[in-house]
């Protein structure tokens, strides 16, 4: 703690000095020409075009409270996103979309949900700011605004409806690798069999922030009912740490039976063993979730901090991360990356994020905003965007070294009949995995469902039930099934029904 002060002393001294001898000068036109000069944009299409287009693309939202709400970043910004918008083509089934090569399935082409929401997403950033500013409402950037909310509306939610994209499971929600693709000899949408999974979290996560938007925009209900299934599903694969008093998450875990493929899942199941930029970006959405007043408490947002400030190599002079499981170093560098976002909560977070800047490894519009907006504050938990009066779900996060995942899947079937429930459990350590059948609030033990016994330290195993009792009675009512190994503890909540 005495050497965590003094850190805070110094870089604290390190970030006055910067900032007072430091000027901004870039303008909101030179920003937007110089993501338009992004030679990668020019150069791709679907998928991989809104990655490269949506590089930077949040300077617009910040340039604007950088300097004073200087109207010209929202100007500007318009001029960027009815660029994006005129890279959109007609699919097949009369929908918009950023048509490309699909991931993992070329030389198909198709569009895909976070190819969508990486570019609609600051364009509802943008549409909140307007729709509240009755002067910006009443401009032309008031019918901008208009035409990016009935965008995402269309794209973003009517679209993946149809196409089946988005997926619920009891508490959870996920958005889905659906395989769909343009027939090129037919100009039709085609479903490639076997081809549909959850997609990976981070895609998740840009869906939900735009929901976030959409209901802090509309007032409607559905955007946040969706949000919170969304980041449920993450708060309840946390895994914690007691010992670090801290949590992380995997990059994948499966929630609907074609997550699964045979004994094993459909893709790998821990954290990215190299990209950092990931949890970057997921801790971010946590924190647009916090202020939203969605899922997340005060503790959890302070145990994801413990996490980043874990993965610090403690040096501001020669800073480096490893990633929230330890892995030190990828083929990019650094495992893991400072998540910024956390900046406004945590004064040591914001010291290695001034000794960063001031090494020049920040563009200007950040470094601006980080002085202009968030140290102009002192760190704080006050939740910004609350419309209603904040009511968490109860997703307990136990601690979980040796159990890296603990899924039943699906959380809702017919007792005593053909339906079952595959249990799945991935772990660390070698051992056996109890289950076990906890009342609903989860205070009174039932019975032992079975157990797991895991040869390998890195096991990933399952068995089937069929939500039935030792006699053969089919159980009614919610329950909670309970991982258990060693000093680690896992759950999921499931409804069973006649």
């Amino acid at each position: 703690m005495l050497v965590r002060r003094k850190l805070s002393i110094l870089a604290g001294l390190a970030l006055v000095l910067f900032f007072s001898s430091s000027a901004f000068g870039i303008t909101a036109k030179s920003f937007r020409q110089g993501l338009m000069a992004n030679p990668n944009i020019a150069k791709t299409s679907g998928e991989l075009f809104s990655w490269h287009a949506s590089a930077g693309i949040g300077g617009f939202i910040h340039g604007y409270y950088a300097y004073g709400k200087d109207k010209s970043w929202l100007d500007e910004a318009a001029i960027y996103y009815d660029f994006l918008i005129s890279k959109m083509e007609k699919e097949p089934d009369g929908y918009m979309g950023w048509v490309g090569p699909y991931f993992g399935l070329e030389p198909e082409i198709g569009s895909v949900v976070v190819g969508d929401a990486n570019l609609i997403d600051p364009m509802l950033a943008f549409s909140e700011i307007v729709m509240k500013d009755p002067a910006l409402k009443g401009s032309l950037l008031g019918s901008k605004a208009e035409g990016y909310i009935a965008l995402a509306r269309k794209t973003l939610v009517e679209k993946w409806d149809k196409r089946g994209g988005y997926y619920e499971d009891g508490m959870f929600a996920s958005y889905l690798n659906t395989g769909i693709v343009i027939d090129r000899k037919t100009n039709q949408l085609r479903a490639i069999a076997g081809k549909k999974w959850s997609e990976n979290l981070n895609k998740h996560a840009k869906m939900a922030v735009c929901f976030l938007k959409l209901y802090r925009i509309t007032g409607e209900t559905m955007f946040k009912e969706r949000a919170e299934k969304i980041f449920g599903h993450y708060k309840a694969i946390m895994r914690y740490h007691k010992d670090e008093d801290r949590y992380f998450w995997n990059f994948w875990e499966p929630l609907a039976p074609f997550d699964w493929k045979g004994a094993k899942t459909q893709s790998w199941v821990d954290v990215h063993s190299y990209r950092g930029g990931y949890q970057t970006m997921e801790s971010s959405t946590f924190v647009e979730a916090y202020h939203a007043g969605v899922v997340f408490s005060e503790e959890d947002i302070k145990k994801i901090i413990n996490s980043n400030l874990w993965m610090w190599n403690k040096s501001l002079a020669d800073i480096h991360f490893k990633s929230s499981n330890g892995t030190p170093t990828g083929s990019d560098g650094d495992a893991g990356a400072l998540w910024p976002s956390l900046a406004e909560f945590d004064p040591t977070i914001r010291e290695i994020y001034a000794a960063v800047i001031k090494k020049g490894n920040n563009n200007e519009v950040e470094a601006a905003y980080f002085k202009n907006v968030t140290c102009k504050e002192p760190p704080s938990f006050k939740r910004r965007n609350v419309i209603v009066q904040v009511v968490l779900p109860d997703i307990p996060v136990f601690p979980s070294r040796d159990i890296s995942m603990a899924v039943c899947i699906p959380s809702h079937i017919s007792a005593g009949k053909s339906e079952e429930i595959k249990i799945g459990c991935q772990v660390r350590a070698k051992g056996t995995v109890k289950l076990t059948l906890f009342s609903k609030d989860g205070n009174t033990s039932l019975f032992e469902i079975g157990s797991l016994d895991a040869k390998r330290a890195d096991d990933m195993f399952y068995m089937k039930w069929n939500g039935t009792d030792k006699s053969g009675k089919a159980l009614k009512g919610d329950y909670r099934v309970r991982f258990t190994m060693n000093d680690s503890t896992r759950e999921w909540r499931i409804t069973l029904t006649e």
